[in-house]
This record gives structure tokens, C-alpha cells and sequence, in this order.
């Protein structure tokens, strides 16, 4: 197509801003996308889903035992009777046990915001997500920094894959209160007759 031609048509279309500006691009670099690639969060305010599988085990053991010995005896021989034997001893052993678990598991998928892009393709990420069942408020935070190479083609991310990740789960309610210690048990606990 001719250059000057393709210059009166944006004249006659009342582009004549884009006629006068040379090389004219429809294209934007900052923003493009080729058609094939990935429809994953890419900028500032892009939404990604973070997959929360959370699962955490710890267990502890230890045991002391001790044991000790000591006998004391003595004879004397001679005379009549025969020999007289008098021994002493003492012994004492000790043993003790113990052992802690602590076990967790968490899943859920929330959707969270890029709120900064940071060098070498790193986004900083946050968002929550709140959830109201029964009366039974529950609310699920989350926040770290993803690489752009760990979100897959669904737009989604597992949470082990989040650097310096925080997850808060909270709830409140009717369940949250019926975990709590009343006062009288407080007090009884702390003064160890509980």
C-alpha cells in the first residue's frame, strides 16, 4: 500500500494526528501479547488464583533414664558363732518421657491482586478473601512474591511456590466462642488445680 495514500486516508477519517507522526504503531510494546501465549496476571492489578495446600507435621520425643548402684558390706570371722555379714546398699533409678505432636492441613483457593513488579519477573501479591456461613465469619490472607515462571497457563499458583508468604486464616462466630477458656477455668488453671 502507498504510504501517501494510507496518509489521506487517516486525513479523510480525521486522523490526521497519526498521518503526520511517521512511523505509527496500533500495537502498544508495553502491553502486547502475542495470541498464543498465556493468558496469566502479567501487570499491576492483574488477578492470579493462588491454590492454598498447606499441610504441616511435627513431632518430638525424648527420654532421660539414669540409674545408680552403691553397696556397702563387711564380714568378721572367728569365735563360735561362726562369721557375722552385714551389708548396706543403696539404689535409685529415674526415668522420664516425653513427646509432643502438632499436625496441620489447610486448603483453599483465593484469588489475590499483583500489587508491584519487581526486577527479574518477580510480582508481589496480595488479596483475601472473606466467607460468611451460619453466622460463622471466616477470613483467609494471603501475601508474598510469586515468579512469573510458577504461574501456570490456568493463571494459578500453589501457595508453597509463594516466597516469604504469609497465610492468615481467621474466623469468628459461634465456633471461635465455644473454643475460648471461660473465666472461672482461667483462673482455676492458673492457680495449678486444674
Amino acid at each position: 500500500m502507498n504510504r501517501k495514500w494510507v496518509k489521506g486516508l487517516l486525513l479523510v477519517l480525521g486522523l490526521a494526528g497519526l498521518a503526520g507522526a511517521g512511523d505509527v504503531s496500533l500495537i502498544n510494546p508495553d502491553s502486547y501479547r502475542g495470541l498464543t501465549s498465556d493468558r496469566h496476571a502479567y501487570h499491576v492489578g492483574d488477578i492470579l488464583t493462588v491454590l492454598v495446600v498447606e499441610s504441616t507435621s511435627a513431632e518430638s520425643a525424648a527420654g532421660t533414664g539414669a540409674n545408680s548402684n552403691t553397696s556397702f558390706s563387711a564380714f568378721s570371722g572367728g569365735g563360735q558363732t561362726g562369721t557375722d555379714t552385714v551389708s548396706a546398699g543403696v539404689r535409685g533409678d529415674t526415668a522420664g518421657n516425653g513427646q509432643t505432636s502438632r499436625r496441620g492441613l489447610v486448603r483453599a483457593n483465593v484469588s489475590v491482586r499483583i500489587t508491584e513488579m519487581l526486577p527479574d519477573g518477580v510480582f508481589r501479591v496480595a488479596g483475601q478473601q472473606a466467607l460468611t456461613v451460619n453466622d460463622e465469619r471466616q477470613v483467609i490472607r494471603i501475601a508474598g512474591l510469586v515468579r512469573s515462571d510458577d504461574i501456570s497457563y490456568e493463571n494459578a499458583v500453589f501457595s508453597y511456590r509463594l516466597a516469604d508468604a504469609v497465610i492468615d486464616i481467621k474466623g469468628d462466630g459461634v465456633v471461635a466462642d465455644a473454643q475460648k477458656q471461660n473465666v472461672l477455668y482461667r483462673f482455676f488453671k492458673w492457680l495449678r488445680i486444674l
